[in-house]
Order: structure tokens, then sequence, then C-alpha cells
């Protein structure tokens, strides 16, 4: 999760958000947060590409951000 919400504030030319450990995330995050960056899971989309035959117009974080953020 470290990776794309810095990859997004980058993006989108704002600072990186602060990094905390989980003793600190307890304190400064919601329980339902912590549930939710507990359970996320990377997603490769190639089974889908290849079996389906689907031609996504952004494969990737980065190509989608780009073009979300284009000016």
């Amino acid at each position: 999760m470290t990776d794309f919400f810095f990859s997004v504030a980058e993006a989108a030319g704002l600072p990186r958000p602060p990094v905390v450990d989980r003793q600190e995330a307890s304190t400064l995050l919601s329980a339902e947060m912590r549930s939710y960056l507990a359970e996320s899971k990377r997603i490769d989309n190639t089974r889908m590409r290849e079996h389906l035959g689907v031609d996504l117009r952004y494969p990737d974080l980065a190509s989608g951000l780009s073009a979300l953020f284009a000016e």
C-alpha cells in the first residue's frame, strides 16, 4: 500500500504521506482503515488478459495515473 500511496502522491504533485509503523497506526487510524490496509492485496491481471483477451486501456498503475493527471 505504501508504494501505491507514494505513486499517487507523486503523480498528483503532492508530498508523500507520512509513513507510520504498526504501533503508530493503532493509535492514528480507525479500526476500519487498519482492517482495510491489512486485507489489501496485489491483483495480477495477466489471466484476465490472456484467457479473456481483454485489452486494458490502463494496464498498470503508472499508465492510469499518467492519464489521470495529464495536463
